[in-house]
């Protein structure tokens, strides 16, 4: 589970959801509580409390001097309590209450002599109020701040929170943000040419499947143009090769056939030494243009369509193969056959299947080893031939140059086919398994 949410970008946002709701949460519970024992400190507190009802007794005071308020008119004292001012008043004199604040809305009230009782009173909260006509009466006067503070507090906790929700998440998405503007700028410089430079992978989420998608296809295109590049420096040097190889030779036939044209040799001897060697430049020519027909044939994109003719598929393998074992065992190979029957047809070119053949006989002869066992095998599988040969390598294979066109040959002569040709080596065995379309032998009619 842990595996998945680390590799998922939209469960990482979820998440960063989560923590920033929590976050969140955990602000705005810290603040709403610091601010409430804040408040029961200063505006909630008692000392605050009998300050503010000092500053009231006194406006108080000052009003009834103002208004003349007297015994006979202290309903008068309803406008000064429903001002604003969050006061809640009693007036009373010889334990008989005179006055109380009206409730909110209600300036009809009149105040009930049973339901008050000095006694139960704030002691601290009571006043001695002089009225106009110079009468005095105890008064209780309570100051209480109301809800409103508790009010902004709840928002400005509520305001935090909100803060920091957003800086958490925000946190989050910028590095995300930040990592699509720098996938961006790296495909600018992709873009302009430069494949040499390394995208950028970070995380394990779809982003960087992304970045790390781009960086293989960066290097995928980079290996194809050098492998382009190479091709290209390859024919160059395989042209500039074979136009110095080929005039060696040839510039010698053509003297030795001048010679025996022109008579110009002293014995029958002479004559077949130069019959031999221009037998040997002539073969020396033909190596080198099957050479470059293997080249052409694995590097050129554009071949047209072999001609195919059905063959048996048991004489073609078994001759071809038949002959292939008695040369090996003849230059001292031992070699191990399995020939099954094929009862079926093939369509093949015989010069293009010759050719494969030959290239995997060639191959035997150069890079198996003499001491250890060469199995040679063929069978059907189905509407299949297959062909399988398993030798040991040789410990004198670095030592022989190899350019691989041969065994690229036969991959794409068997691919014209419509066959499959691969190769496989593991703990130095060396494994080639040739696979070609077998039709059905057509019956024979009894005459």
């Amino acid at each position: 589970m842990s595996k998945w949410i680390s590799r998922s970008l939209s469960a990482q946002l979820f998440c960063g959801v989560v923590t920033s709701l929590l976050a969140a949460g955990i602000v705005f519970g810290a603040v709403l509580a610091l601010g409430g024992q804040l408040l029961d400190h200063t505006v909630y507190g008692r000392p605050f409390a009998s300050r503010m009802a000092d500053q009231q007794f006194e406006k108080l005071q000052n009003y009834v001097t103002e208004e003349a308020i007297s015994l006979d008119n202290l309903h008068r004292l309803n406008a000064w309590c429903s001002r604003g001012d969050k006061v809640y008043l009693t007036l009373y004199q010889r334990g008989s209450i005179l006055y109380e604040s009206p409730l909110s809305g209600d300036t009809e009230s009149k105040p009930d002599p049973e339901q008050f009782d000095p006694e139960q009173e704030n002691p601290e909260q009571e006043y001695a109020l002089t009225l106009h006509d110079g009468a005095t009466v105890q008064a209780f006067l309570y100051y209480y701040a109301g809800d409103i503070f508790y009010f902004w507090m709840s928002a400005l906790a509520g305001g935090l929170a909100f803060l920091t929700f957003s800086l958490c998440f925000v946190s989050l998405v910028h590095r995300k943000l930040s990592y699509v503007k720098q996938l961006k700028q790296e495909l600018d410089i992709l873009a302009g040419g430069d494949l040499s430079y390394a995208v950028s992978v970070r995380g394990e989420d779809e982003l960087s499947e992304l970045a790390s998608g781009i960086d293989q296809m960066r290097r995928s295109i980079l290996a194809h143009q050098t492998a382009e590049e190479e091709m290209r420096s390859a024919n160059s040097q395989l042209v500039t090769a074979m136009s110095h190889d080929l005039r060696t030779p040839l510039t010698s036939l053509l003297a030795y056939l001048e010679l025996m044209d022109r008579g110009k040799y002293d014995s029958e001897e002479q004559l077949r030494h130069f019959i031999r060697r221009s037998l040997d430049k002539t073969l020396c020519i033909k190596a080198m243009a099957d050479k470059l027909f293997e080249y052409f044939l694995v590097y050129c994109s554009e071949w047209e369509e072999p001609n195919l003719e059905d063959a048996d598929g048991d004489e073609l393998f078994r001759q071809f193969w038949g002959e292939y074992v008695f040369s090996l065992e003849s230059k001292g190979f031992r070699v191990t056959t399995d020939f099954g029957m094929l009862n079926g047809r093939i369509p093949i070119n015989l010069d293009l299947i010759r050719r494969a053949f030959d290239n995997l006989y060639s191959n035997l002869l150069k890079y198996a080893d003499p001491d250890r066992h060469v199995e040679i095998s063929f069978r059907r599988e189905k509407d299949r031939a297959v062909l399988t040969l398993v030798n040991g390598v040789s410990p004198r294979r670095d030592a022989c140059e190899s350019t691989n066109i041969g065994l690229n040959t036969c991959h794409r002569i068997l691919q014209y086919h419509n066959g499959s040709f691969e190769t496989a080596e593991e703990a130095g065995v060396f494994r080639v398994t040739v696979s070609l379309p077998l039709s059905e032998k057509p019956s024979t009619s009894p005459t």
